[in-house]
């Protein structure tokens, strides 16, 4: 399989060589051509070609760290990305600038806070200054949010030649964000971070076999893979292996969690803190008779100390207490490890083979696997709207062909990322993929964080069976007010 990819990455490559070749036009905005999505098998966005004249598309980026990997430019150094990855990126830029005559240029913003802080910032600095030193920003889920909510981002449904049908954008996530018709930040193919932020559940191939339990593809594919199954076959392990009288990360077990398995869970459930409401605008929608009935069943595993391991609770052990709680999973003395997909980079010393299959449904009568992407860790894509006029046009244009092109160089490339350290390659790994990356979204209640009932569902893993309709009883009247207040900014504003 890892050589299939290899060929059709080649073939990708080689095609669209042959697109920008025969895409060149002369200076000026009267264009006579425009690219199709239609021959070669390659995904072309469906833009005008115009020659800029060597002009910049400028990215504004953020993250936790000093020095960085982009997902926007090449690395010239890079120590974590993965090789293919990078020269994805490189060629992807390299297609999109020979066709349209510009260049792809980043500005990073190093922002330790993350959610609304320096980099949020600078963009509201740009806006009371008037000036566009960027045409497209790149925040994290919260802050495309906070950022929003301030009318500091263009409706990116009306941006010139940006098409948010189009496969490079990810459809489960625009659907769930989209408020009265407007979508103000996506995810899609032109960045790998919101893909590794993805929540999945790995599987060891060998104690599946040991403890002579079904296979999880086939429960995946044959609509079976349900809380219940999937919580029954972790409470196989569990072995106090040091004597102390306690399941820890020096034992076995069936599952190897953290905190934000509540949220993984509650979403993959179907159920969501708050939804888009007939009217286009957001509800709370956490407690209900089916969620109760939900909470209980996750309560079944989270509860269960002899098979359930918690990272959140080793913070006094480790900055970092994934880096202990993955160790029995590596060793072959974890059945099932709960992560987000950039997960597997930590997977190189396992001996032992692994699988990826997507956050379990409730029961079978759910009709579709939903998996979560994390909005701490995941950044998203927006326009500032400051960007107008021509300039808008222009930023229209480069920003979709860079999604297109990143359909045939990033996306593949990430498979193998993903699937880097599996012993055994086979269709049912890249199906799995494909199935977790097109039912991705994220839950505008935890992003918004409306009464703080994001922190309140995961508070439940910690507390008596019974509480969730107490906590939530609470917590309601803050987070409707709030919710609310958004509502009306978001009608004024628009």
């Amino acid at each position: 399989m890892k050589k299939a990819l290899c060929i059709a990455l080649g073939l990708l490559m080689l095609g669209s060589v042959f697109l920008a070749a025969c895409g060149e036009e002369t200076a000026g905005k009267d264009v006579s051509a425009t690219a199709s999505s239609e021959g070669n098998g390659l995904h072309v966005a469906d833009v005008p070609i115009v020659n800029f004249g060597g002009r910049t598309l400028a990215f504004l980026t953020c993250g936790v760290n000093p020095t960085y990997e982009s997902e926007i430019v090449y690395n010239e150094n890079t120590e974590r990305m993965s090789t293919v990855v990078n020269d994805a990126i490189q060629r992807r830029n390299q297609v999109v600038e020979e066709r349209f005559n510009v260049e792809i240029k980043e500005i990073y913003v190093y922002d330790l806070k993350r959610k609304n802080g320096e980099f949020a910032e600078t963009i509201r600095r740009n806006a009371a200054a008037g000036t566009n030193d960027f045409q497209v920003v790149v925040p994290c889920i919260y802050d495309g949010a906070t950022l929003a909510a301030g009318g500091y981002l263009h409706d990116l449904f009306t941006v010139p030649y940006l098409d948010m049908s189009k496969p490079w954008w990810d459809q489960a996530f625009n659907k769930e964000l989209t408020i009265n018709n407007k979508l103000y930040f996506t995810v899609g193919d032109i960045g790998v971070i919101n893909k590794g932020a993805t929540a999945a559940l790995m599987f060891n191939k060998q104690l599946i076999k040991d403890h002579n339990l079904d296979d999880p593809y086939e429960l995946v594919k044959n609509h079976k893979w349900t809380m219940d199954k999937v919580f029954t076959m972790a409470k196989t392990i569990g072995q106090d292996l040091d004597g102390d009288g306690r399941i820890t990360y020096r034992d076995s077990m069936g599952w190897s969690g953290q905190l934000d398995d509540m949220w993984a869970l509650f979403y993959g459930s179907g159920e969501r803190i708050a939804k888009i409401g007939s009217d286009g605008y957001p509800m709370l929608t956490m407690y209900n008779e089916r969620s109760v009935r939900v909470i209980d069943k996750m309560l079944d595993l989270v509860h269960d100390d002899e098979h359930y391991l918690n990272a959140n609770d080793y913070f006094n052990e480790a900055q970092w207490p994934v880096s202990l709680t993955i160790k029995p999973f590596l060793e072959g003395r974890c059945l099932f490890f709960s992560a987000n997909i950039n997960s597997t980079d930590s997977l190189v010393e396992m001996e032992d083979d692994f699988g990826i299959v997507p956050v379990p449904l409730f029961n079978e009568e759910q009709e579709s696997y939903h998996s979560l992407i994390n909005p701490w860790v995941s950044t998203c894509f927006a326009i500032p709207s400051t960007v107008d006029g021509e300039e808008l046009e222009f930023t229209g244009i480069i920003l979709e062909s860079l999604a297109a092109e990143s359909r045939n160089y990033v996306y593949p490339a990430y498979y193998e990322v993903a699937l880097k350290y599996q012993k055994t390659r086979d269709d049912d790994s890249i199906a799995m993929l494909d199935l977790i990356f097109t039912t991705r979204g994220c839950d505008i209640g935890i992003i918004y964080a409306w009464g703080g009932l994001d922190v309140a569902l995961q508070s439940l893993e910690s507390k008596p069976r019974d509480s969730f309709a107490s906590t939530y009883d609470a917590l309601k009247d803050a987070a409707q007010s709030q919710l609310e207040q958004t509502v009306n900014f978001y009608k004024e504003f628009q």
